[in-house]
């Protein structure tokens, strides 16, 4: 905002005339004062002091005459040259009158001009102070209303200098315990057990009412209530639905409406729920009790009677050619949440019978799951569907949560009880005490439960309500002694990796104490959350099988380790190269003594193949080192070229830069033996060569027995170059 510029007329300053007057008044003095001076030079003094004491304006009154002088000659003769610079002088004067006047006149003009342009510049001052004010308030306002807005970001800037290590921070609080997991998905049903032996005949069945060309009664275990049966004229809506049965099923209770349908099963007879109950199942139903017209479905409220009988069977879909409602497709036996008593399925069948009866294919009696028991291992409380499994251990009795517990891990404890079939897991839930064991995952292959992975003794986060369940299947015999574990004898060794070491000592039957090396200096491992994961990672990267926990192995007080505790709270996923680069507490971060110290069990014997199984699953491959007499190999005949020397194992692969040796899985750094680029070799004694044209011992091959200096192989007919070698001792 500018303010619009307004000329003002030029003012002439008040100091500008004023000295202008006081020039013309110096000026009109200095005249007078030259006018004196020619003329005091003509006169003498004494006329010049007379003219001065005339022009004296304090003398009053004239001077005495002297004797004998006249006024003539009292009286002096001024020259024409003085009066006509006196008038001059009087005009100047006059004139310097007028100048005076007028610059007083333009002296009050200025005052009254002056104060006219302050007013003035007050005002518009004024204006422009509020305008600007306005203004500013205006644009504040449309600031505060403009949105932030970011800029695009800069160049990086220069890296900084590394900042001095900061020191460790104070460990944080233990988290808050996360959800529990969702339940898992009830396994599929076992087999059919075997039929069981036929019931004892029922007593003779009430006679029904007369009617014409009525049937006579089912004989079965509790005979079938006649009813009124239908004549040729039965029409749906005007007689009761007629009744029929079989062996296993039945049709009771009829009305206008329908009958109930009832199934036989473990001895007792019991309803079907109508949920998933279709009128294709009733047709079927229909068929298989001799009505060839087949029925429908009736839904209604029926009732459970005086009898009490129980609910069988729900979602039951039949596919049309079944003989009984037990033999279509349905949920387990006694498997009827969601149902009530009023939910029991109705059918009312057509016409007259005229069929064959259906007959139940599969068993009509299932045995309750058996119960077993030894003195590692239980079966209780058992129902058509599941015994409670429970495991002893440290002379008590617990459950197992079902936490992973799958149909494997059943068989494999049917198995070790006697079942060879296996059996089926199911939660059970309901029982007390401690909860021994969680995240069970057998393979299969495990002789007792035990053996299987699985959390530590007593660690877990489920309650009895997860309690684990097994049905098993077959007939059961009686359980041999508790079968051994693993044929493992526990082994020692040490494995360094770039951010560390491991290494198992103090070996025994029962384990060995695990150490780790941190800022160059051994230390143990607590107990404290250490599951059989971890214990696979310490020996997966030491080469070794298995791995399994040896809790408070520091407990006995020779076996307990020196120096520092250096991990706790470890937490592995299995994916790492070593227990180091798993999740932990922190180094040297714990409040462990050395009776916690873990103990670690690993094979004796190396899990791998060869080497390149190892670098697969991540294993430090060690250097090989020298070990007995070595065989030179040549590029070119009669021993020139580049030369290679390797000794007794395997090498699957030949490298310049590196071979691998399966035997001794390790390394041979700068091998300098190229494949397909082998012509002689000397042999020394006691040892065997076996070249292969192939890679990992493929194709054509050739044996050579030393001591023995193969100077060419083209000469012993050897055209193809060798890709691997097998070095032997004879």
């Amino acid at each position: 905002f500018r303010p619009v510029e307004r000329r003002l007329p030029p003012v002439v300053g008040v100091d500008r005339m004023r000295a202008v007057a006081a020039g013309a008044l110096l000026t009109s003095c200095a005249l007078i004062l030259v006018v004196l001076v020619v003329n005091g030079g003509n006169q003498g003094p004494s006329a010049l002091l007379e003219y001065t004491a005339f022009a004296d304006s304090s003398v009053t009154e004239a001077p005495a005459q002297l004797p004998g002088v006249t006024d003539k000659d009292m009286s002096p003769t001024l020259p024409d040259s003085f009066y006509k610079q006196e008038q001059k002088s009087e005009k100047l004067y006059d004139k310097l009158k007028k100048t005076l006047k007028k610059a007083d006149k333009e002296d009050k003009q200025m005052e009254v001009r002056t104060n006219e342009v302050k007013e003035y510049i007050t005002d518009q001052v004024s204006s422009i102070a509020l305008a600007v004010k306005k203004q500013n308030t205006k644009e504040s306002n449309l600031i505060r209303e403009v949105p932030e807005t970011v800029g695009p970001a800069g160049p990086p800037g220069l890296e900084g200098r590394n900042g001095k290590n900061g020191a460790n921070g104070i460990p944080g609080l233990n988290g808050p315990q996360g959800p529990r997991g969702p339940v898992g998905s009830s396994g599929s049903a076992g087999p059919s057990g075997e039929v069981g032996k036929e019931g004892p005949v029922g007593d003779k069945g009430i006679t029904g009412a007369a009617g014409p060309d009525g049937e006579p009664g089912i004989v079965g275990v509790s005979g079938v209530e006649g009813d009124v049966g239908p004549s040729d004229e039965w029409k749906p809506t005007g007689y009761d639905c007629p009744a029929g049965g079989t062996k296993t099923m039945r049709l009771r209770h009829c009305n206008r409406k329908g009958c109930r349908l009832e199934t036989f099963f473990a001895g007792e007879w019991g309803t079907v729920c109508d949920r998933g109950f279709s009128t294709k199942s009733a047709v079927t139903v229909c068929h298989a009790l001799g009505f060839k017209s087949g029925g429908s479905l009736f839904r209604g409220r029926f009732g459970v009677g005086k009898t009490q009988e129980r609910m069988w069977l729900k979602e039951v879909k039949c596919g049309g050619t079944e003989g009984d409602v037990g033999d279509c497709q349905h949920a387990g036996w006694g498997d009827v949440r969601g149902c009530d008593d009023g939910m029991a399925a109705g059918v009312c069948c057509d016409g007259q019978k005229s069929g064959e009866l259906g007959k139940r294919v599969g068993p009509s009696d299932f045995p309750l799951c058996p119960a077993a028991q030894t003195s590692w291992a239980r079966l209780r409380v058992c129902d058509y569907h599941r015994c409670r499994l429970e495991v002893m251990h440290d002379k008590k009795w617990g459950t197992v949560c079902d936490a992973g517990f799958t149909d494997t891990s059943a068989s494999v404890v049917c198995k070790s009880l006697g079942f060879k079939e296996g059996g089926v897991a199911r939660r059970a839930g309901g029982g007390v005490g401690m909860i021994w064991l969680s995240n069970v995952g057998c393979k299969g292959d495990e002789t007792n439960l035990e053996w299987c992975p699985h959390s530590s003794w007593g660690r877990h986060d489920c309650d009895h309500e997860m309690d684990a369940g097994v049905c098993c299947i077959g007939k059961g015999k009686p359980a041999a002694d508790k079968a051994p574990g693993p044929s493992y004898s526990c082994a020692g060794g040490e494995n360094r990796v770039d951010s560390g070491s491991t290494r198992l000592v103090g070996c025994k039957n029962a384990g060995c104490r695990l150490e780790v090396r941190h800022n160059d200096e051994w230390g143990t491992v607590c107990d404290g959350g250490f599951t059989e994961k971890n214990a696979k990672v310490v020996c997966r990267s030491l080469g070794l099988p298995g791995g399994f926990v040896v809790k408070r192995y520091g407990g006995n007080y020779n076996m307990q380790g020196i120096g520092k505790v250096w991990l706790a709270d470890v937490h592995c996923n299995g994916a790492e190269s070593w227990v180091g680069s798993c999740r932990h507490k922190g180094w040297g971060d714990n409040r462990c003594t050395h009776s916690d110290d873990v103990g670690v069990c690993c094979g004796d014997q190396p899990k791998y193949d060869n080497v390149r199984q190892m670098r697969t699953e991540g294993i430090h491959v060690p250097l090989c080192q020298p070990k007995g007499a070595s065989v030179r190999f040549s590029e070119h005949c009669n021993h020139r070229g580049r030369r290679g020397d390797l000794y007794q194992g395997s090498y699957p692969q030949l490298s310049a830069a590196r071979c691998d040796n399966d035997s001794e899985q390790c390394r041979v750094e700068g091998c300098s033996v190229r494949p397909g680029a082998v012509s002689s070799m000397s042999i020394p004694a006691g040892m065997r060569v076996t070249l292969f044209s192939q890679y990992f011992f493929g194709g054509s091959s050739r044996s050579f027995t030393g001591p023995v200096d193969v100077r060419c192989l083209v000469s012993y007919g050897w055209n193809d170059r060798a890709r691997s070698i097998r070095i032997e001792s004879v």
